[in-house]
Order: structure tokens, then C-alpha cells, then sequence
């Protein structure tokens, strides 16, 4: 396993894409289907440098790098737990001279970027407001859930700060902030350009939406096809077992 040693509380999972593997923490946050949805949304071209904010274990970056043969991509990550076991999982999958990550607040950027120097900004940030939840006493579940550390502002004006003219981000977030984070988009001269919504099951609403925005892109949305996750007695379905590689 390229010299990497799991503790106890460690599991080794197979991502299902050119035999990749990811180390994760049992006690910890763990990737869910949100990751690998927008792993598979990115669109990205071979010479692009690509910069996965809230980047976690790793597994967006390390998706999108093998799915679109990128030659280099960056994750920015606060928390030290997360960004130590993405460190493991670059040896893990041999990705040492393709992937870097950098244990920093996503809002100290401009301490590893230049501005308007990167192609595609990503991000699985968390996705819940403060106001109006009770946080629970771990602190690490609070940051990965709500914004205690990163709003959908702050998010947003890191991407656009990040990206080249042209350049595009994207992420994946609630469905029912939809109006609120296509605002906050224009507000930073971003410009929705595909959406794709998901449902858990056919019958029940939309509770996640994938999102491509374009810096300084001219007006007009593509709206693809809503993707169903699970089948009524529980099982993917044919189209999202596609997704996740199966």
C-alpha cells in the first residue's frame, strides 16, 4: 500500500475508478455520494490546474485529477485531521508529483495562489447555515456541516478570486439555498451555467444541487436532467452506479 500504515480508527475504501483507494477515519467525517456526484460533474481539460477548496480526505481532487488526466491539482483544507489523512491518501494512490494539499483557512489562498491564476476551482463546502441549528459538541462535525468556519459568501468570493477570466468553478450544495447561492454568484461576477439537481428517491424532492459557474460567463443556464440516487427498495440506481464508476 505505498508504505502507508492505517491506525485503528482508519479504513481503506475502494473508489471504484482506476483501482484508487481512499484511507478514511471511522470516528471522523466521512465522504458521502455528494463528493463523488461532483467529482463526476467537473469538466476539465488536461492543462488545467484545478484547486478543490474544503478539499477533506482528498477524494474530490483525487477523482477529478483521474477522471479528467489532469497534470496537477491543489486542495486547500483547515482542519488538520482532514488535511493529514488527504496527505496519506496522495501516497496511497502514488499521486505525489500530481497532488498538493495545504492545511490553511480556504479565506489565506492568496498564501499559495496568485489571483486569477487558476483554470477550475471545486468544492464540497458545508452546507448549513448556523442560525437556527443546535451544533453538537464535536467541533470537527460542526465545520464539515455548518458555516461555523466558511460562509456561502466567503466560498464564492474565494472561487472568483481564484479564477481566470473564463475560468469556471464548481460545487455542489443545497437545493433549497438555490436562490440565495445564484445571488451570491452574480454578486462575484459568476455566472450559473449548468445546474443539476439530485433527488435521493424518484418521489421525494430535490435536497442537493450540482453547479457550473463561469467568471465573467454571458447569461443563460443549462438545466440537465435530475439524477435519482436510489432505487425504492434502497439500491443505486443504473444511472448513478455509472456515476460512482460500478
Amino acid at each position: 500500500m505505498n508504505n502507508v500504515v492505517l491506525n485503528k480508527d482508519e479504513r481503506l475504501d475502494d473508489l471504484q475508478y482506476k483501482s484508487l483507494k481512499l484511507i478514511q477515519n471511522k470516528k471522523q467525517y466521512c465522504f458521502s455520494t455528494d463528493a463523488v456526484l461532483l467529482a463526476n460533474f467537473i469538466k476539465a481539460r488536461k492543462k488545467d490546474v484545478l484547486v478543490d477548496l474544503c478539499s477533506g480526505s482528498g477524494i474530490v481532487a483525487i477523482l477529478a485529477l483521474a477522471k479528467n488526466n489532469l497534470q496537477k491539482a491543489y486542495g486547500i483544507e483547515f482542519q488538520k485531521n482532514m488535511y493529514e489523512l488527504a496527505q496519506k491518501n496522495i501516497i496511497l494512490n502514488d499521486l505525489t508529483h500530481k497532488l498538493q494539499f495545504f492545511n490553511d483557512k480556504i479565506q489565506n489562498f492568496s498564501e499559495f495562489f496568485e489571483k486569477c491564476s487558476i483554470d477550475v476551482v471545486s468544492s464540497n463546502p458545508p452546507y448549513e447555515k448556523v442560525e437556527g441549528h443546535f451544533l453538537s459538541e464535536n467541533e470537527h462535525m460542526n465545520i464539515c456541516k455548518y458555516e461555523t468556519e466558511l460562509t456561502l459568501k466567503e466560498l464564492v468570493k474565494v472561487a472568483s478570486e481564484l479564477l481566470k477570466f473564463g475560468g469556471k468553478f464548481y460545487f455542489i450544495h443545497k437545493s433549497t439555498r438555490l436562490a440565495e447561492i445564484i445571488a451570491t454568484l452574480k454578486q462575484y461576477n459568476l455566472e450559473p451555467k449548468v445546474l443539476q439537481f439530485i433527488q435521493p428517491k424518484k418521489h421525494l424532492n430535490s435536497n442537493v444541487v450540482l453547479i457550473e459557474a463561469v467568471k465573467e460567463g454571458k447569461s443563460g443556464i443549462i438545466i440537465k436532467p435530475t439524477l435519482v440516487i436510489n432505487n425504492e427498495d434502497g439500491s443505486y440506481t443504473e444511472e448513478f452506479k455509472k456515476v460512482y464508476g460500478e
